[in-house]
């Protein structure tokens, strides 16, 4: 697979001054992205090659354009009063124009090109989605000490049902009561803020009506009408959140914190749920649902040591989030993520509970949590799939320390991830072919599981490892739970050492700082897997858990993931 981009990026800003206190901005911005895939399979590739080899080409063009026009003004409405406002409009354009080919086999043996293609076909796609938009902004202080800001923004989104349109408001306070009263001195600064504010998205495209695609055939083809039913109502997704922060700082600012409470619930979420095959429809979509997200996020940072020649600076971050399916819909209950169940693990979404919950075929157990197995010693897996856990950190930790002496300084970032479970689908496969080290052990036999039968009895038989691995992986589609890890993981992510090279006075060089940089160095911890496996025990995770997580909704089970790198750099900054 050889894929190759091109990409245009292009930035127009003017600003025109009318009067000292309003002024009119206009800006156009063009991100436009060429991608050219290649993918060339030779002949007896394992599921990819087709009679001679297969060969197929894409060409995908993405287009974003953005235009704005802001009108700003600010003016002191009285002494201790002033206010800044912005009214403004914005259009964005997203174009998507994509073409593909394959050969469908090779007349010549692996001659990768479509010239020699036995059955070729192509195919394209293309999509258009515009948003417009008008927006209005407020920002008032007083006494330089309290902050009122609000805001307005509607918008057009093509998307939609006619008349396109939907609305989200914000509105903020916050206050340096520091600056409004007096307070023990060791108070050098403290803040408090709360923010409502909700945001809008206009869902996907393609769903208000009936969608036909034309495939090559006999005559002049044939259409077929897509397997979606239309969704002609189709409302905007809307966040809500709620927001308040505690800013302080003590002993000249030697030691401080911030802490931020926050809680968002995503509503009209869109869901794709199966439908009988009588409808003439596979599935559908629906607005539905209301997800909430409520943390806590804490911040402390001080300076432990300061003088002249040395400084130690430190941060430490800590974080938490609680999520939870408040409601779903009247038809359904719970939704399977990615489709439906997966290979080894299913994330699902069920109302009562938190989001990114996996079900898995576990190991059998008793009554009295005794774990089952077969008269010949083999592993009997639950009938349907049961939770395991949720693939979402419990707590995430960042312990930042920043050590300087004289010209040098020295950087030191640990970071790390409590709790979440993730599944490996790859060494799920791989163990049914005795790839990984674990399956070395007991491949002559002898391996007893200790378990118990159907009636509680304890099973003497032994196995070998292909017996149990073949079972656990079910070639291929096999049981989550045996390969299921605690995600707790900590790490070194960043060592820097750097100097500030002596500068004689001049008018050109300011400041030039010379360092080395190393990223992802070495783990500091990893879980183990959640089985405790008789005779084999608990493994090491053996993967990056940052790595396994994707951007959508299918996470929590990681398949192919490519290995987390290390990164070691030299950076010169000069300052003019």
């Amino acid at each position: 697979i050889n894929e190759d981009r091109d990409r245009i990026v292009g930035f127009l800003s003017a600003k025109y001054k009318i009067t000292d206190w309003l002024s009119l901005t206009g800006r156009a911005n063009l991100d436009r992205t060429f991608d050219r895939g290649e993918e060339q399979y030779s002949q007896g590739t394992i599921l990819y090659s087709r009679s001679g080899g297969e060969y197929s080409k894409s060409n995908i063009t993405v287009t974003e354009k953005w235009f704005d026009a802001i009108l700003e003004g600010n003016n002191t409405i009285t002494k201790d009063l002033k206010i800044n406002y912005r009214v403004g409009g914005i259009f964005q354009d997203s174009k998507y124009d994509a073409n593909f080919a394959s050969a469908g086999g090779l007349n010549i043996t692996n001659k990768f090109s479509l010239n020699f293609a036995k059955a070729p076909s192509v195919s394209s796609g293309y999509t258009q989605v515009q948003t417009q938009a008008v927006f209005g902004q407020i920002n008032l202080s007083f006494k330089d000490a309290i902050y009122l800001d609000a805001s307005l923004r509607n918008d057009w989104d093509s998307r939609l049902p006619k008349p396109y349109s939907f609305q989200y408001p914000s509105v903020g306070v916050s206050a340096v009561l520091s600056d409004l009263i007096k307070l023990p001195t060791a108070f050098s600064f403290l803040k408090a803020s709360a923010n409502y504010a909700e945001v809008g998205n206009g869902g996907r495209f393609a769903l208000l009506n009936p969608v036909y695609n034309y495939g090559q055939g006999a005559g002049n083809g044939f259409l077929s009408r897509g397997a979606t039913l239309p969704l002609p109502g189709l409302k905007p997704e809307i966040v809500k959140n709620l927001e308040f922060g505690l800013e302080a700082r003590f002993i000249n600012n030697r030691i401080g914190f911030t802490a931020t409470y926050y809680k968002s619930n995503s509503f009209n979420q869109l869901l794709q749920v199966a439908l009988p095959v009588a409808t003439g429809y596979s599935s559908k979509y629906i607005n539905a649902g209301n997800i909430q997200n409520q943390g806590f996020e804490f911040v402390v940072n001080g300076t432990p040591i300061k003088n002249k020649d040395f400084n130690w600076d430190v941060t430490l971050n800590f974080a938490l989030n609680r999520s939870k399916v408040v409601e779903l819909s009247p038809e359904i209950k719970i939704f399977y993520l990615g489709g439906g169940f997966g290979r080894s693990a299913t994330p699902v979404v069920e109302e009562g509970k938190a989001y990114g919950d996996l079900l898995a075929f576990k190991w059998a157990t008793d009554a009295k949590g005794d774990r089952i197995v077969s008269e010949d010693g083999k592993p009997v897996l639950t009938q349907d799939q049961q939770y395991i856990g949720n693939f979402n950190p419990k707590e995430t930790i960042g312990f930042s320390n920043t050590f300087s002496y004289k010209s040098f300084s020295l950087r030191v970032l640990m970071d790390g991830r409590i709790g979440g479970t993730l599944v490996s689908g790859t060494e799920m496969n791989l163990a049914f072919s005795g790839i990984p080290e674990v399956t070395n052990q007991y491949r002559d036999g002898g391996w007893n599981l200790g378990g118990v039968d159907a009636n509680g009895a304890a099973v003497a038989a032994t196995i070998n490892s292909q017996g149990f691995w073949q079972i656990a992986s079910g070639k291929r589609y096999g049981a989550g739970e045996f390969f299921a890890y605690d995600a707790t993981s900590f790490r070194m992510r960043e060592l820097s050492f750097g100097y500030d090279i002596p500068m004689k006075p001049n008018k050109y060089v300011k400041s030039a700082k010379l360092s080395v940089i190393g990223r992802n160095l070495f783990w500091l911890y990893r879980g183990n897997s959640l089985l405790d496996i008789p005779g084999i025990g608990t493994r090491k995770m053996w993967f990056d858990p940052d790595m396994s997580l994707g951007n959508g909704n299918y996470q929590g089970v990681e398949y192919g993931t490519l290995p987390s790198t290390r990164s070691f750099g030299v950076n010169l900054q000069v300052t003019f």
